[in-house]
């Protein structure tokens, strides 16, 4: 099943990818993982972006591995979900992306791959699955592409509706914790993180309790659209 063109762009840049923390079960929604701990809010510096922005590389893997591949038991699997369907094509007529980065006490959660799809294939980067919603990840580089049919406003519960993990002002996929919003490397405060709505080329980053560093800004892989 073809995706998107995109995959087939990507089958060079795969080869070489650089992995880091790569440990997923590599299996769908319902299996068994670690999980989450709960994190302590404590108050703190705002952190600034990264000074020099971060290549990202189809197929790594950024952050820690904690999820398994694929939507939960509660998310998606071939169903229509807040009126976003399941298609076996998708037209890359409005193709865009946004990037995700999640921090909890500073360590870096990396999202899953073969999210919003139903039976995701396998590998660093996933090319096949029986469908995909207009919303869902290859890798787990952060990278969430949109690939609706016509022109459409999503948000980011939208996507975590599709992955089937909880968002809220208090949490996010399990953790536990105020949630500080920052778009493209800036804090929105007060922001409720379901409220958040996709822009091309987009980051997005959530943290609970201490804050890394530096809020992460990363470069696209070359070639997206």
């Amino acid at each position: 099943m073809k995706i998107s063109a995109l995959v087939f762009m990507a089958a060079g840049a795969v080869a070489v990818a650089t992995v880091v923390g790569c440990g997923g079960s590599g299996t769908t929604g319902g299996s068994v993982v670690s999980q989450p701990q709960a994190a302590k809010v404590s108050r703190f510096t705002t952190p600034t972006p990264t000074p020099t922005p971060i290549q990202l590389v189809l197929g790594a893997t950024i952050g820690t591995d904690v999820f398994p591949e694929g939507d939960t038991a509660s998310g998606g699997s071939g169903q229509q979900i807040d009126r976003i369907n399941c298609r076996a094509f998708l037209d890359n007529q409005f193709h865009h992306h946004v990037q995700l980065s999640m921090f909890v006490n500073g360590e870096q959660i990396a999202l899953p791959r073969g999210t919003g799809m139903k039976n995701p294939g396998h590998g660093k980067f996933i090319y096949h699955a029986t469908c995909a919603y207009f919303l869902h990840t290859h890798d787990e580089t952060g990278i969430i592409h949109i690939e609706p049919p016509t022109a459409r406003t999503f948000t980011l519960k939208n996507y975590f509706d599709i992955w089937g993990e909880p968002l809220s002002t208090n949490g996010f996929a399990g953790y536990t914790g105020a949630v500080a919003v920052y778009i493209n490397g800036t804090l929105q405060p007060g922001m409720d993180p379901n409220t958040v709505t996709f822009s091309p080329y987009e980051e997005i980053t959530l943290v609970i309790g201490t804050p890394p560093s530096w809020i992460p800004v990363y470069l696209f892989p070359p070639g997206y659209p």
